[in-house]
């Protein structure tokens, strides 16, 4: 029982002085940011594919947030942005039909930081890029 206490003590310790420090979330991040609205889009389609039934992406420009909303008006989930902000012109809303294509294409234009992102949606296969 004592050389099983010990090799788990030193284990142990070798683990603490090898493992790297998690990195700390910050809400304010732009970075974590562009990859939380990235990820929201791609459930989005995700859902809508497993669902087999189109969703509408809402880019509300006035309260800054991106929502999800099914067919039957439910809004499903949401996103309100935080060190990003929404920029007017570009695309308002569009849908994620159940084949997981969009209906339409264009930009969702955001101000990060003083940077201009641009997320830049194809109709086929619903795919979409990072602009920067």
């Amino acid at each position: 029982m004592m050389e099983m206490m010990l090799t788990l003590f030193v284990v142990s310790i070798i683990l603490l002085i090898s493992v790297n420090t998690i990195p700390e979330y910050n809400a304010g991040d732009k970075e974590d940011e562009i990859s939380n609205i990235s990820y929201f889009f791609k459930a989005a389609q995700t859902r809508s594919i497993h669902q087999e039934k189109a969703h509408t992406v809402l880019i509300d420009h006035e309260s800054n947030k991106l929502t999800v909303r099914s067919l039957d008006r439910e809004d499903i989930y949401e996103y309100q942005l935080t060190a990003c902000s929404l920029k007017s012109g570009g695309l308002k809303r569009f849908n994620y039909l159940s084949s997981g294509n969009t209906n339409a294409f264009g930009s969702v234009i955001l101000n990060c930081g003083g940077e201009a992102v641009r997320f830049v949606f194809q109709i086929q296969k619903g795919q979409f890029r990072i602009e920067r």
